[in-house]
């Protein structure tokens, strides 16, 4: 089967950090159909029309169309050209697709207005949710619904998302929840010892919550490594040293997936201090790599972490933050189990067998 992923986050060489779930998506689908991916990117330094091109050094043919980060209204109109323009690209070149895949219900919306292959939606949006303060507005909830309205199945990457959006009514003919892949060639359990420190892996922006993180390292004793960058970053470097923890939080910028699953490999706790996630693949890795984690009880992160991997914080307050930090420390958790049942839940070959059958279940026999 000939699958087309056309997406709104896909890495490029300046945001390499940038919806590369989409990426393990399209990876573990194509252990089972032939794969191609289409970026409809939005780009702040983009200026003029919309422009495309092949992308090289990716595991599949990729074409990237590029466009202005406009005002509403001409962004849109740009997103509609994009869209049909990339859709023609990837026609031409011989790849006709059996199916469209589509990441993000704007992504959906030009596939369902130009392409008449089956379309399925992958929803990574925490928009639904309703600890996320962005508000669904007029527009987004049409383009959503007409998305959705012409999706053979919605495919949301966690129940949580799932429940938000059913609870939004929005037109959906059928759901099932497909969680986010894991590389587990990458993200494995190697028994090696720990380093007893603490390990947060994620973007800098107000959603991580690392604020709450960083207070609640002050009324521990412990070191802190984290992976990400943003424009966060130079104010949490100064609330680290105005808590006099500087010299034990390390920040480490964007790393590649081996060098953080070495870390995961060497941390003692991955923390995840979110204010809103949906199915954050921070922890989908870390549970693969053995490494038990302490996270805030936001979205899909409790279909994730439980007693016998990790414990759970409420969200915006360092205090328990540390209280569950603590706890888990005491823990002599089954590392090893830990990284089988992750690795049997979300490695790539699961999530493969799943989106072949949901792609069977949509196209036309």
């Amino acid at each position: 089967m000939r699958v087309l992923f056309v997406t709104t986050g896909y890495p490029t060489p300046e945001e390499p950090a940038t919806g590369i779930f989409v990426r393990e998506h399209a990876l573990a689908a194509a252990r089972h159909a032939d794969v191609a991916v289409l970026h409809l990117h939005r780009s702040e330094s983009h200026r003029g029309l919309p422009r495309l091109r092949r992308v090289d050094d990716e595991p599949f043919p990729t074409w990237r169309v590029s466009y202005p980060w406009s005002p509403t209204p001409l962004s849109t109109a740009f997103h509609f050209v994009a869209g049909a323009q990339g859709l023609r690209a990837v026609r031409r070149s011989g790849f006709v697709p059996d199916l469209v895949h589509a990441s993000f219900f704007l992504a959906a919306v030009p596939v369902a207005a130009f392409s008449r292959a089956p379309l399925v939606v992958t929803e990574h949006w925490s928009i639904f949710l309703p600890e996320d303060p962005m508000p669904l507005t007029t527009p987004l909830r049409l383009g959503a619904s007409f998305a959705y309205r012409n999706a053979e199945v919605v495919m949301p990457v966690s129940e949580a998302l799932r429940n938000a959006i059913e609870a939004r009514g929005l037109p959906v003919r059928r759901f099932a929840v497909v969680p986010n892949a894991v590389d587990t060639s990458v993200f494995t359990f190697d028994g090696a010892p720990r380093n007893g420190r603490l390990l947060a892996v994620g973007m800098f922006y107000e959603a991580k919550g690392y604020d709450v993180l960083l207070r609640a390292v002050a009324q521990l004793d412990v070191g802190l490594d984290m992976i990400g960058d943003g424009s966060l970053r130079p104010g949490l470097e100064e609330l680290a040293r105005s808590l006099g923890v500087a010299d034990r939080v390390t920040f480490h910028g964007v790393q590649p997936k081996p060098a953080v699953a070495r870390m995961m490999r060497e941390a003692e706790l991955l923390v995840l201090s979110s204010h809103f996630e949906n199915n954050p693949t921070a922890v989908l890795e870390a549970l693969a790599s053995g490494l038990p984690v302490v996270a805030t009880r936001v979205g899909g992160v409790p279909e994730l972490v439980n007693e016998s991997n990790g414990r759970l914080a409420r969200p915006g307050d360092p205090d328990d933050l540390a209280a569950q930090i603590r706890e888990a420390f005491r823990i002599s958790f089954d590392r090893a189990a830990v990284s089988a049942d992750a690795q049997r839940r979300f490695g790539s070959e699961t999530i493969g067998r799943l989106l072949d059958d949901i792609y069977r279940s949509a196209v036309p026999t």
